[in-house]
């Protein structure tokens, strides 16, 4: 069935149903919202659908020909493009495809998974799609006539990764259609999408996943299941590909492990140790410090819904209820708001590139102050204008 790999997305379904039985078809799609909330999946469901040959009321079959080819992504009238590196290799290129296709909401783009070989990670190159790709690869193919199917289906992921001349030459395409062409773009960013181009798009909106549906998908796939899905599906904030990372790594221990003792340290006001624990985070890269301070947020969120309205049961860290009701008891005049303000705002300056060792010694002040019922000046202002 066109729809199996989704998670959720409910009226977002339904509304592309009522497009497929009404045949009133767009000649381009623009699939928005946060990440992992099922963009790809629908994209791929869509265009299987619209290739299908024996389509019943907006529905694929998924036995005839056409479907079983879209299911394993060698469907040659549906084409699926990535933002890629410079010296990318054909051979990289179609492993990553290759995944998409198995399970649309694996994390395959180069920035958050430079290697195909090992999950996590981070690369410095430019993540992008060239001139070149959207003539080759956009252009010419679109131009010839379908070959199997109804359509000629283009799926482009992350379309706001398109350099000026790029988006430029992919706008061209919009205006001047070919017959039977339909274009799916999806992003996480829309407000990086040039106005032209959204113009031109019928947009769709993907809200965040709900807990109960991210949970249930982490136990399909035996990931995780009881208390331990529950933990995940509400750390990853709607996201299902966020919470398939949380539970395929063996980080996510260690680094709740770093982000309590961080905080015990700057309560204590230990500089010296504070230093040397910043310093050993520092090594470690910068993904691994937007994670931890994910983390960190989380936890400390927690401690807010815990003081403010005396509740466990719907805080992220479930397992940690105990060890977190303890931390509100002990601290009554914890300033909680300040410290989920200065962790967010030290999140916005590691995005930012702003030194990880400089920012997280300041992050460790304005916590320690922050704990102790005293108002901080504040993350590094200076240098965040």
């Amino acid at each position: 069935m066109a729809w199996e790999k989704v998670v959720g997305q409910k009226r977002v379904i339904q509304t592309l149903n009522r497009t497929l039985i009404s045949g009133r078809i767009a000649h381009a799609y623009l699939f928005y919202g946060p990440e992992g909330t099922g963009k790809r999946a629908v994209a791929f469901g869509l265009a299987a659908a619209l290739q299908c040959a024996a389509q019943v009321d907006g529905m694929a079959c998924g036995t005839c020909n056409s479907c079983r080819k879209a299911e394993k992504g060698i469907h040659p009238d549906i084409h699926v493009l990535l933002p890629t590196i410079t010296d990318v290799s054909t051979s990289d290129l179609t492993a990553r495809l290759q995944a998409l296709a198995e399970d649309p909401y694996s994390t395959v783009d180069f920035q958050r998974r430079p290697s195909m070989d090992e999950a996590g990670g981070s690369t410095n190159k430019q993540v992008f799609y060239s001139v070149e790709t959207v003539h080759e690869s956009l252009r010419r193919v679109m131009s010839f006539h379908p070959v199997e199917g109804k359509y000629r289906v283009a799926v482009v992921i992350d379309a706001d990764k398109m350099r000026t001349e790029a988006a430029n030459a992919f706008l061209k395409l919009l205006e001047e259609p070919g017959g039977n062409t339909v274009f799916i773009l999806t992003t996480d960013r829309v407000d990086h999408v040039i106005p032209t181009i959204l113009s031109r798009c019928q947009k769709v909106r993907f809200e965040p996943l709900e807990i109960e549906d991210i949970a249930e998908a982490l136990a399909q796939r035996e990931l995780a299941d009881g208390t331990t899905a529950a933990v995940l599906a509400r750390m990853a904030d709607g996201s299902l590909s966020r919470a398939i990372e949380l539970a395929s790594s063996d980080e996510l221990p260690l680094v709740r492990e770093e982000v309590l003792e961080f905080l015990r340290l700057s309560f204590q006001g230990r500089s010296d140790l504070v230093t040397a624990m910043v310093d050993k985070l520092a090594t470690r890269g910068r993904e691994h410090t937007k994670f931890l301070l994910m983390v960190a947020l989380g936890i400390i969120r927690d401690l807010m819904l815990i003081s403010d309205a005396g509740r466990t049961d719907l805080i992220v860290n479930i397992d940690q209820a105990a060890t977190l009701a303890k931390f509100v008891k002990n601290l009554p005049d914890a300033r909680i708001s300040d410290m989920v303000e200065a962790v967010e705002r030290t999140s916005y300056l590691i995005e930012r590139n702003v030194n990880t060792r400089l920012t997280l010694i300041s992050l460790s002040i304005v916590l320690r102050d922050a704990m102790h019922g005293k108002r901080s000046g504040g993350i590094m202002m200076d240098l965040a204008v």
